[in-house]
């Protein structure tokens, strides 16, 4: 079990400056800087470290962290229009630290060097710096290398106790920082530094259990109102009818009484819904879900259970991540079977990052509902390893839910990178989830993929026969789901792999897919699909959710966003791809200018400041926007 070691006072500041000054006093002119990933970070500290490096070269300033949060950037005038207002509302006081700008701005001091092992997805493509110092490794094996880099500070937000004076609470992010304290120990028992710098956050929600600390666990404290900052707020996305099928499908593979783990973003929110869809509606889940493409009146769904039964049991989750979709199935009740007969939690996770009403709830939770999250660190949720007797027995019949961006036809996935070897984002706790899938008893790695994509105007297949990367190798193949239905992969000869993962690819794709495989003498060479397959086309899907559509809304866990807002968000969306290329450019201009209205968005405009267009650029982005208002709500009708 976990032992924590205790130290002497707490020394507390009111400055950023005394606190990076102590802490170069006290571990010298080398530092080796761990900050959490995401919204755990102790920027200020952070800021008042990097001004000391960059005052004084003497001074070696090493920051290992991962994703670092900054608000939305426009990349056009309409999408300045539409997020400037936006991110005034929600991110005004988010402190970037001073180590991102350097990077975008290309001043990073000679003396500091920083590395991640997780990017802000899609944010760093053009970046050499970043693409240059990532460091690709799993979150299980972050706490290893930080003690590889000789780290000696750890820098983090934390929350006090409002019941226990001298209680601190690492929060968002225990994960790491748990796994490192004994290594701390290590280190000051042969004399070395070691410093826990807490800077304390309101804002943060006071998380009981193993992310419960001692005053005397941190040795530093950076305590003022000036720094009491809201956290960072990640706005749910609207889930499409292809996010939905994909988690219709998912959700019938979810047992009662089993384990569950879930990311982030549309797709785990539409699983989100969609369990509870199956909980208080079994009949129209079940409905659903026979109509689908790849659904229960396919043959090919036969080769799996069906999983179609309210929650009498409920599920525990362990998790690396708590998401709004995993605190929406706690707060409803489907989260709710202990992990043991030894503990009261039903969820064991190493960080959180969501929308505002995800750590609004948080702080709202009653201490005895509090208690049954345990906020730990990563090795215990993201790895067997130590405990192993009893986390076998807590998995039960695990479905390890994430994403990933392609898959190869054989049953590789690429969910971190591209084939030229830029990253996009990182390989993060993926692979650890899939590796313990295998090694659990009926458990499985659910990797969700969309079956199409539109880019710079084109439609190409996410399944695809062959890719330069990949992050998890074909000989780890194991569920995958896409809005077509569901191909398990694992143990499968190359063969019926290929012919599984080809039933789940869009039909438009089929005849070009099948080549290769048949060059390569992966199958036959008379190899023909089933009959259904030819239903694998979107609209299909959208003919089975327009029957039911109250049932399936555009933001099922809610949105920051207005209702105008949320219009506006899909009209976007429609105008970036459908200005992809010259062609459509001058088409969708061509119409705006001839055939748009303003009737009926006369609040979208003043949402975006082109009621009274005074030039006219205005006047024709005011048409291009009235446009695309008007194919969006097509789209809907």
């Amino acid at each position: 079990m976990f032992n924590r070691y205790t130290r002497g006072v707490t020394a507390t500041y009111k400055t950023a400056e005394e606190t990076a000054r102590t802490i170069v006093e006290r571990v010298g002119s080398d530092v080796v800087l761990g900050l959490p990933i995401g919204i755990g970070k102790a920027t200020h500290v952070v800021d008042a470290l990097f001004e000391l490096a960059a005052q004084d070269s003497s001074i070696s300033l090493t920051i290992f962290t991962g994703l670092t949060l900054e608000p939305p950037q426009a990349k056009s005038e309409l999408e300045k229009r539409f997020l400037e207002p936006l991110v005034e509302r929600l991110y005004s006081d988010w402190p970037v630290p001073r180590y991102a700008d350097a990077i975008r701005s290309g001043s990073m001091p000679a003396n500091v060097r920083v590395q991640e092992f997780y990017l802000r997805p899609g944010a760093y493509l053009g970046n050499t710096y970043v693409q240059q110092a990532y460091s690709s490794i799993n979150y299980s094996e972050v706490a290893g290398e930080l003690m590889h880099l000789g780290v000696n500070v750890l820098a983090q937000l934390v929350a006090i106790s409002p019941d226990q004076p001298g209680h601190y609470s690492l929060g968002s992010n225990p994960e790491v920082t748990l796994d490192l304290l004994p290594y701390f120990n290590e280190r000051r028992n042969k004399g070395l530094s070691a410093l826990l710098v807490g800077q304390v956050n309101h804002h943060m929600p006071f998380m009981p259990g193993d992310a419960d600390l001692n005053a005397a666990d941190i040795d530093i404290v950076l305590d003022d109102s000036r720094f009491d900052y809201p956290l960072f707020t990640l706005p749910n996305r609207a889930v499409s009818d292809g996010d939905y099928a994909t988690a219709m499908h998912v959700a019938s593979l979810v047992r009662d009484g089993g384990t569950l783990q879930l990311g982030i973003g549309s797709l785990s929110d539409a699983v989100a819904h969609c369990l509870l869809l199956r909980h208080s509606s079994p009949e129209l889940f079940a409905e659903v879900l026979e109509k689908l493409p790849g659904g229960t009146a396919t043959e090919r769904r036969r080769h799996l259970p069906i999983e179609l039964t309210p929650f009498r049991e409920g599920l525990y989750a362990s998790t690396e991540l708590l998401s709004d979709a995993l605190f929406t199935l706690f707060e409803a009740g489907l989260i709710k079977r202990p992990a043991d007969h030894a503990t009261e939690a039903v969820m064991h996770a190493g960080f959180f990052i969501g929308s505002n009403a995800l750590y609004d709830g948080l702080r709202a939770l009653p201490e005895e509902r509090r208690r049954l999250i345990d906020m730990t660190r990563i090795s215990k949720v993201n790895t067997l390893f130590g405990e192993e007797t009893e986390k076998r027995a807590q998995r039960r019949d695990a479905r390890f839910i994430n994403e990933t961006m392609m898959v190869t036809l054989l049953g590789a996935a690429v969910s971190d990178a591209l084939e030229d070897g830029r990253v996009v984002s990182g390989v993060g706790g993926q692979f650890d989830f899939v590796s313990m899938a295998q090694s659990l008893d009926g458990a499985m790695s659910i990797l969700m993929c969309r079956a199409r994509r539109e880019s710079g105007g084109k439609v190409s297949s996410n399944i695809r026969w062959n890719y330069g990367h990949n992050t998890v190798p074909r000989h780890h193949r194991d569920v995958f789901v896409t809005e077509y239905g569901i191909a398990a992969t694992r143990g499968c000869s190359d063969r019926d792999a290929i012919d599984r993962l080809l039933h789940v690819a869009g039909a438009e794709f089929h005849g070009s897919l099948i080549k290769a495989p048949r060059r390569a003498g992966k199958v036959e060479r008379d190899y023909r699909m089933a009959g259904d397959a030819t239903k694998n086309r979107p609209d299909v899907i959208a003919s089975v959710f327009n029957q039911h559509r109250e049932h399936f809304p555009a933001y099922p866990l809610g949105t920051e966003l207005t209702r105008d807002e949320q219009a506006l968000v899909e009209a976007l969306g429609w105008l970036q791809n459908n200005t992809a290329t010259t062609g459509k450019r001058l088409r969708t201009m061509l119409h705006a200018v001839f055939n748009s209205t303003q009737s009926g968005f006369e609040n979208e405009l003043a949402r975006m400041g082109l009621e009274l267009p005074t030039n006219l650029k205005q006047r024709l982005m005011q048409r291009l926007l009235c446009h695309a208002l008007q194919q969006s709500v097509k789209i809907d009708s």
